[in-house]
């Protein structure tokens, strides 16, 4: 940023001085947003590789997106404390191509490394702070949800009315996106606290 220089002119003076009052976004503000945008772009752009489905890139852009929010969503203290070395992401359900999401593993976020793993239901979720339900389990979305509800468990799925119903994050295939629905109500009352930053990319509920 320019530092600030006196003018010889009055008016330039009073126009300066607005200037340099203004706030700048922070750097932080602008990385969240530009990451997310541009993990958009590579992911639904990049060229077709000989044997890629459809299917299987729109888990590799829903990975991208994942990624984000995990790194602009906060957890109690207790939950994610200095003591804890990892994030711990658990799939439930049939997730077609689910390596596309296991990709995530190992790679950092707020300084903690993830550990995506496969779990048959809610109750192994305990030692989960991430838990991405697959839409093979539309029929009792709503029943893994009230099972883990209030507990700083952040849930994800795919399902559409999930975020609605009380599910906190939706990602829902669009034309040539991904659709972000956050329920930050439900996030709230789990103790978990959602970026602004992130909002403002996503169809919030309630509305």
């Amino acid at each position: 940023m320019m530092p600030c220089v006196q003018s010889q002119s009055p008016g330039s003076r009073r126009k300066e001085a607005l200037i340099c009052r203004r706030k700048a976004p922070s750097a932080r503000s602008v990385a969240a947003i530009f990451g997310i945008l541009l993990s958009l772009a590579i992911f639904w752009t990049a060229p077709q590789c000989h044997g890629q489905t459809g299917t299987q890139r729109e888990y590799e852009l829903k990975a991208g997106v994942l990624f984000h929010i995990i790194e602009y969503v906060g957890w109690p203290t207790k939950v994610v404390s200095n003591q804890v070395p990892s994030i711990n992401v658990g799939l439930i359900g049939q997730i077609p191509f689910a390596d596309a999401l296991e990709v995530l593993n190992g790679k950092t976020v707020q300084g903690r490394k993830l550990v995506v793993k496969r779990i048959s239901d809610s109750v192994s979720s305990t030692d989960c702070q991430v838990l991405f339900i697959g839409a093979s389990e539309k029929p009792r979305a709503q029943e893994i949800v009230a099972e883990v509800k209030d507990k700083p468990i952040l849930t994800v799925s795919e399902v559409e009315g999930f975020a609605e119903r009380g599910g906190m994050v939706n990602l829902l295939a669009g034309p040539n996106r991904i659709v972000m629905e956050i329920n930050r109500q439900a996030a709230g009352q789990a103790g978990l606290s959602v970026s602004s930053q992130l909002l403002r990319l996503a169809k919030v509920f309630p509305r």
